[in-house]
C-alpha cells in the first residue's frame, strides 16, 4: 500500500507594497514543497521572501484554480486577486467598447441608452461619456473632461443607468472638502428626491448616523476616508460587486505613497466600478496620472511599463500606454461649448516697492550664499528649509506682513489693485474675483477694500454653510463685488461667472490649484469674454514661478493629447509684431 504525499497547506495574504500576494506555509521547508507544487501547476512569478513565497500578478489566474496546495485566503487577498484576474481578462472587450462609443459619438450612444429615461437633459458628449461609463461589464472609467464641461452631470446620470439597469445599488463618492456639499445640491437639482443622499461629515456620532441609514448615495472628503475607512470597508463589502466608487478632482490622490491614496486603493477593491473625475490630471508631472488610472482598472494598463523618474523621459511613456491602453474619455471646453465666449491675460509687471524691495534683495541674497556655501549632500538634508525660504520669498512678492513683523509700507500689488478696482469695480460696475495664496494677503485685501462689501472664501472659513453662503452672495447680491479667494480652497468646483474678471494677486504652489481656479469664472453660464490679470512683481523669482505654471499647464495637455490654441497675451502679441517687424526690416534690406 503506498501513501500519497500530503498536500501542502499555506495561508494567502497581501504582499507589502508590491503586485503580489504572499504565501505563509509555516517555514523554508514547507515554503519549498509550496514553490515545488505551483510550479508543477505552471506558476512561473515565484520567489522565496522572509515572509514566505511570493506570487506574481501574472500567475494568479493559476493561483485562484490550484488544486496543489490547500489555500487558506484572507478576505482582503482573495478579494485583491480576484479583482485583477477579472480586468486582466475583460481589459481589452472594454477597452474596444469605450473607444466604439468614442468614435460613434452621440448618435451610437443614444442609441445604447434607449432603455433609460430622463438623459435629454444631457449634451452630446455627455451622452457619449455615460455610454462609456455604463458598458455591460466594464469596471470603471477616467473621465479627464476640462473644468466646466459637466463631469458631476455625466456622473449622476451614468449612476442613473446603472441603478436603473439593477446594476448598482450604492454611490461612495470622495471629494475635497470645498465640493461636498454641492453632490448633494446637484443630485437634487437633476434626479429630485429620487435617490437618499447623505453626506459623511461633523462629529463622528453624525458620521455614524449617516452610515447606519444605508444610503443609497454617501459624500464624503478624503480626509474622512483615511479616519472612517473600516467602516467604509464594512459598508461596501455588503453591496459585493453594486457599489460604485467616484473619486472627484482625483489629482488628490496621484501620490502612491500618501495615506489617503492608500485608503482609496483599498476601498477601490470593493466597488465593481470606479469613475475618477478631474480636468487636470497631471498638474505637476505626467506620473501624476498613473495613480489616478490605477484606480480604475487596478493597475491593468500600467503594468510592466517601466516608467523613467525624469519628467521630460517619463512624458513619452506615459503618453503612450495613455493613448494605446487608456480607460478615458477626455473633452474640452472649446469643443463641448463652442459659443463659450474667449477669454485672454494680461500680465502686469508692477516694481516692489521701496522697503518691499529692500527686504526681498536682503532674503534672496542670503539664500543665494547659503546655495553656494553647500554642497549638494548638505543641500539635501535642509532641502525643507530652503523651500520654506524660497516660499518666503514669494510671500514678500505678494504681501511682507505675513513675513516681517510691524510691517507697515503698502505692498506694490495693493497700490496697483487700488487703480485696477477703482476702474473695474468703481468705473464699470464689474464684479472681480481675487485669488490670494496667503493668508495675510487676504487679511489685507478684505480689509483694504471692505468699500466693495467682498466676500472671503479660504482656509480661515471653515464652515460649509458659511462657503456656501460666500459664493450664494457673490453671485446674487449686485452690491457685492468682490470675492476673494484661495485657489487651494476654492479653486475647484464653484461657479463664480458672475465675475468675468479674475485677478491673481499671487498663486498656490500647486499647479492643479491654479489651472483650477482658472475656470471659475469660465463655465458654462458666462455670456462675456472672460479676461485674468496677472500680477507679478518684477525681477523677482515669481516670473519664473507663473512661467513654471504656464509649462506645466502645456505639459499636462500634451501627455493628454490635447489640441490647444494657447489664449492670446498682450506681451506674446507684442513679441509676435516685434518679431514680423523685424523680419520685415531684414527681408527689405
Amino acid at each position: 500500500m503506498t501513501t500519497s504525499p500530503s498536500v501542502p497547506t499555506a495561508e494567502v495574504r497581501l504582499g507589502e507594497g508590491a503586485d503580489c500576494v504572499v504565501l505563509s506555509s509555516g517555514g523554508r521547508s514547507s515554503d519549498g514543497l509550496v514553490i515545488q507544487a505551483l510550479a508543477a501547476e505552471g506558476m512561473t512569478a515565484l520567489r522565496r521572501s522572509a515572509a514566505g513565497v511570493v506570487v506574481g500578478v501574472q500567475d494568479l489566474p493559476l493561483l485562484l484554480a490550484a488544486s496543489s496546495v490547500r489555500l487558506r485566503w484572507a478576505d482582503e487577498a482573495k478579494r485583491w486577486s480576484e479583482n485583477r484576474v477579472r480586468v486582466a481578462e475583460r481589459y481589452d472587450t472594454v477597452l474596444t467598447d469605450i473607444r466604439s462609443v468614442i468614435d460613434g459619438g452621440p448618435s451610437l450612444a443614444k442609441t445604447r441608452l434607449t432603455d433609460v429615461p430622463g438623459l435629454d437633459v444631457l449634451d452630446d458628449h455627455q451622452w457619449v461619456n455615460v455610454a462609456a461609463m455604463t458598458g455591460r461589464d466594464a469596471f470603471g472609467l477616467c473621465v479627464f473632461d476640462e473644468q466646466g464641461a459637466g463631469k458631476t452631470v455625466t456622473t449622476i446620470f451614468a449612476f442613473d443607468v446603472l441603478h436603473h439597469r439593477d446594476e448598482a445599488d450604492f454611490l461612495l463618492i470622495v471629494a475635497p472638502k470645498s465640493m461636498v456639499a454641492e453632490w448633494p445640491r446637484d443630485f437634487e437639482r437633476f434626479r429630485g428626491s429620487l435617490y437618499d443622499v447623505r453626506m459623511l461629515v461633523g462629529a463622528p456620532r453624525e458620521k455614524r448616523a449617516a452610515l447606519s441609514g444605508m444610503p443609497e448615495v454617501l459624500v464624503t472628503n478624503f480626509e474622512s476616508t483615511v479616519t472612517m475607512e473600516a467602516e467604509l470597508r464594512a459598508l461596501l463589502g455588503r453591496r459585493a460587486d453594486r457599489a460604485v466608487l467616484v473619486v472627484d478632482e482625483s489629482f488628490y490622490v496621484k501620490n502612491s505613497d500618501a495615506r489617503r491614496t492608500r485608503a482609496m486603493r483599498r476601498l477601490r477593491e470593493w466597488c465593481g466600478r470606479a469613475f475618477v473625475l478631474c480636468g487636470t490630471p497631471a498638474p505637476n508631472s505626467p506620473h501624476d496620472v498613473v495613480e489616478q488610472h490605477n484606480l480604475v482598472d487596478f493597475g491593468t494598463a500600467f503594468r510592466g511599463t517601466s516608467i523613467p523618474e525624469d519628467r521630460e523621459e517619463a512624458r513619452p511613456v506615459v503618453a503612450d500606454v495613455l493613448s494605446r491602453r487608456g480607460l478615458l474619455v477626455r473633452s474640452l471646453k472649446s469643443q463641448v461649448l463652442p459659443d463659450l465666449p474667449g477669454k485672454s491675460f494680461t500680465r502686469v509687471l508692477l516694481p516692489l516697492a521701496p522697503r518691499q524691495r529692500a527686504v526681498y534683495d536682503d532674503l534672496a541674497a542670503g539664500l543665494v550664499k547659503d546655495l553656494e556655501t553647500y554642497d549638494d549632500t548638505q543641500f539635501r538634508k535642509e532641502l525643507t528649509s530652503f523651500l520654506a525660504r524660497r516660499s518666503a520669498l514669494l510671500q514678500v512678492c505678494s504681501n511682507p506682513g505675513g513675513v516681517v513683523e510691524d510691517w507697515t509700507e503698502t505692498p506694490a500689488k495693493l497700490l496697483a489693485m487700488d487703480e485696477l478696482l477703482a476702474d473695474l469695480v468703481g468705473r464699470q460696475h464689474e464684479k472681480v474675483v481675487v485669488w490670494s495664496y496667503y493668508t495675510a494677503a487676504i487679511d489685507a485685501l478684505v480689509a483694504r477694500y471692505h468699500r466693495y462689501r467682498p466676500v472671503r472664501y479660504d482656509g480661515t472659513v471653515g464652515d460649509v454653510q458659511l462657503r456656501r453662503e460666500a459664493i450664494e452672495r457673490f453671485q446674487t447680491d449686485d452690491s457685492t463685488m468682490l470675492f476673494v479667494g484661495n485657489p487651494a480652497a476654492a479653486g475647484a468646483g464653484i461657479t463664480l461667472h458672475r465675475a468675468r474678471f479674475a485677478l491673481y494677486e499671487s498663486f498656490s504652489n500647486q499647479a492643479a490649484h491654479y489651472l483650477q481656479s482658472l475656470d471659475r469664472i469660465h463655465r458654462r453660464g458666462q455670456d462675456r469674454q472672460v479676461e485674468y490679470l496677472v500680477l507679478l512683481a518684477e525681477d523677482t523669482i515669481e516670473e519664473v514661478e507663473y512661467e513654471r505654471l504656464n509649462a506645466k499647464e502645456q505639459s499636462a495637455q500634451e501627455l493628454l493629447g490635447d489640441e490647444v490654441i494657447p489664449p492670446p497675451t498682450r506681451t506674446a502679441m507684442i513679441d509676435e509684431l516685434r518679431r514680423s517687424s523685424s523680419l520685415s526690416a531684414a527681408g527689405r534690406a
